[in-house]
């Protein structure tokens, strides 16, 4: 029998004894794990289910028997001939096809692609099963037609579908959504946070990598080869040519709904567990660009902005008895604080700690104007959160998972920092990590900020973990406020960094502990601990914002207003903690929205919850507490705030400030009525009232934000 001729002996054994170590070694590092599931056990079972369960029952013979099968499969070789024909022709029929098996094995399985309703009615031979299986059959006859070889094309194609599978493994884990196209965008900002997790090999994950790498060892042994250059050619284009045209498709809505596409954009974890990755992936390039909304004009946005001037009433004074603003003619110095994760877990349900985590801000909330603002983000993006704070805009009418900052702001946009610049203060950004994170040192300067503050200019300051911390945050407020220009009125804007997941304990937190305890917590599991960790940061957050507070009582006589919120509450390995203490066990939650991944009927009241930070405007000139504010969003907040400073509203502002009282809150992921009762998107159209007012909301946002040629200034700024 003869064999291809290819590598020594000795060799080969090296080879295999090194991928057969390799192996093991990642074995060792899942098998530390308690369970296959990152997540925990499903709640729906299926057959495949079972069989991961069995093997991680009997993780250490199962790492052994296939890291040794690995082996021995590497070292031999496949005999010429008629065997060797038939083997190369039924693996390249093979491999696309299981390369998405295991592609889908880093998320929930490739059976739940083509559900439609609920998991349980899964339709493996659905059109959605067939599109996937025609995405990965172009891919791999495109680089096999490229390369000229079965060998080089399958196993390039093949090592890039594992590598992006990976990739979003642990993006999943860190903010509980999948990477989308604009993730691209943040690679920087991803490299800037990438060595503060802790990167976990999980048994689930393992099984898929091993798929991979017998894949990758059968592709090893294909020896068709595709010699013939205008067959490669022709073969090349043609592939890639459909490639793209199906590609193409799927930017279309009716391809979508041809293809059984689910494009709930606020589901992404449901949306590519049921159209698998890269047919929900790809699909979300069609929200690279924002349409038109309905009736969209620039004469249209004049008669919006015309019409908020005459319906807005500005409130009375409300100075506390026995007290009086300032006669100052210096309008009022503002400092705003988004602090990073900073939320309140116990708006998900009762749970009893060590001790109080955030007294001093529960305290404020009481005597000044405070509330709950309903955010467009959990576990991450800050920068969504920021802009909405900043413009006034809502992350609803954009693509789920964009970055703004990255995406559509190239030019000079009117924000609160310009409006506040045009009135005379001195604006001020800060950041206490890299600059490059979501681009702000790009961007702040475009959205009117004076200047810009990163890491380098705390230097020196107090650190929690290896994060600059509140405090050290806070110092350098005071700081830039005892040394500005004397009659000036100073707008500072500070994003803090001391809470920044992950939560687990490193060897680079410098003797950092938990002190707040979940004392109803049944074990000190690991994500227990994170939650306690997390507790724990916000109770160092509370008092931090009280000696801030302290301060200005003590020693500051200028009007002075100062705003803490948090930009979202922290991933859902944190939250799903608090979820089973308070009996939510079967509640999934950032990404999955109504818990249908589950078969859960959890109301989008609840769902909401996990969409909620609280925020307080504290001021040192007798403000009473505006009691009408309970909940609300980020994008009124500026409003608000720029209402209690007694300053001059824009006409942007000004509709913002109509609009809170016929919808109060809105967000990417639902929108309330003035009686409280929470809407999903998908109930538009059902108003007359409402929809109107979310689409002069769209239309104005669409002119600020996208529509930049045509910008009506005038609407955004001061008259």
């Amino acid at each position: 029998m003869k064999f291809h001729k290819g590598t020594s002996q000795r060799a080969r054994i090296l080879r295999s004894v090194i991928l057969t170590g390799f192996l093991l070694v990642l074995a060792i590092l899942a098998i530390r794990d308690q369970t296959p599931f990152p997540d925990g056990t499903p709640q729906n079972r299926y057959w495949t289910d079972n069989i991961v369960d069995f093997l991680a029952s009997y993780k250490e013979v199962t790492a052994i028997v296939l890291a040794l099968a690995y082996g021995i499969y590497r070292y031999v070789r496949i005999p010429q001939g008629i065997f060797s024909k038939a083997w190369t022709a039924i693996w390249a029929i093979l491999i696309p096809g299981l390369s998405f098996v295991c592609v889908e094995a880093y998320n929930k399985g490739y059976w739940h692609v083509g559900a439609r309703v609920s998991y349980e009615n899964a339709a493996p031979m659905s059109s959605m099963f067939l599109l996937n299986m025609l995405l990965y059959y172009l891919f791999f006859l495109t680089l096999a037609f490229l390369f000229g070889s079965f060998f080089a094309g399958y196993a390039a194609a093949a090592s890039i579908l594992m590598g992006i599978a990976i990739v979003n493994f642990y993006v999943q884990q860190f903010r509980g959504s999948p990477i989308v196209p604009w993730d691209f965008l943040s690679i920087r900002t991803a490299a800037n946070v990438a060595d503060n997790f802790e990167y976990k090999i999980y048994w689930q994950m393992l099984l898929a990598t091993f798929g991979f790498v017998f894949l990758l060892l059968t592709a090893a042994k294909l020896r068709a080869k595709l010699r013939i250059l205008p067959v490669r050619i022709g073969g090349c284009l043609i592939c890639a040519g459909v490639l793209v045209f199906v590609i193409h498709g799927l930017q279309d809505d009716q391809m979508k709904s041809f293809w059984g596409i689910d494009t709930t954009l606020f589901t992404p974890n449901v949306r590519y567990t049921k159209n698998g990755f890269w047919p929900a992936f790809l699909s979300n390039l069609s929200f690279l660009n924002i349409d038109k909304p309905d009736g969209y004009s620039v004469e249209k946005v004049e008669e919006i902005a015309k019409n908020a001037e005459k319906e807005y009433q500005a409130p009375k004074t409300n100075l506390a008895s026995g007290k009086k603003a300032s006669a100052s003619a210096q309008n009022p110095n503002i400092i705003v604080i988004m602090n990073e994760a900073f939320s309140d877990l116990s708006v998900l349900g009762d749970f009893n700690t060590s001790e109080d985590y955030m007294p001093n801000f529960r305290k404020l909330m009481k005597e000044y104007t405070s509330g709950y603002l309903m955010v467009s983000v959990k576990g991450g993006n800050t920068a969504n959160t920021e802009y909405e704070f900043l413009s006034g805009d809502s992350m609803a009418f954009l693509p789920q998972g964009c970055v703004v900052f990255q995406q559509y702001i190239n030019d000079e946009i009117p924000t609160i920092a310009t409006y506040l610049g045009q009135l005379g203060y001195e604006t001020i950004g800060m950041h206490p990590y890299q600059g490059s994170g979501w681009e702000r040192d790009r961007v702040y300067p475009l959205m009117g900020f004076d200047s810009f503050l990163d890491q380098y200019s705390f230097s020196g300051a107090d650190k929690l973990r290896n994060y600059v911390s509140d405090k050290g945050a806070f110092d350098k407020v005071i700081e830039l406020f005892e040394n500005k220009e004397k009659g000036r009125s100073q707008f500072q804007f500070l994003v803090t960094m001391q809470n920044h997941s992950g939560y687990s304990p490193k060897d680079t937190d410098n003797g950092f502990k938990e002190e707040v305890m979940l004392t109803d917590a049944p074990m000190q599991s690991p994500s227990v601990v994170a939650a306690e960790r997390y507790l724990t940061l916000i109770k160092y957050s509370d008092q931090a914002f009280r000696d801030l507070i302290d301060y200005f009582e003590e020693n500051v006589t200028e009007p002075t207003l100062i705003v803490m919120f948090g930009d979202h509450e922290p991933n859902d390995y944190v939250t799903q903690v608090i979820d089973d203490l308070v009996g939510n066990e079967n509640y999934v939650t950032s990404s999955d929205n109504s818990g249908a991944a589950d078969a859960t009927e959890e109301s989008l009241e609840d769902v909401q919850k996990h969409y909620q930070v609280p925020f307080v405007i504290w001021n040192n000139f007798g403000l009473e507490k505006d009691e009408s504010i309970n909940l609300t969003s980020v994008n009124y907040l500026s409003s608000i705030l720029l209402e209690e400073a007694g300053l001059e509203l824009s006409e942007d502002h000004k509709f913002a400030r109509n609009m809170q009282k016929q919808i109060p809150a809105l967000a990417a992921g639902a929108w309330t009525d003035p009686d409280g009762a929470f809407h999903s998107w998908t109930e538009r159209g059902q108003n007359e009232i409402s929809d109107s007012w979310i689409n002069d909301d769209q239309i104005l946002e669409y002119n600020h934000l996208i529509d930049t040629k045509n910008r009506v200034d005038s609407v955004f700024l001061p008259d």
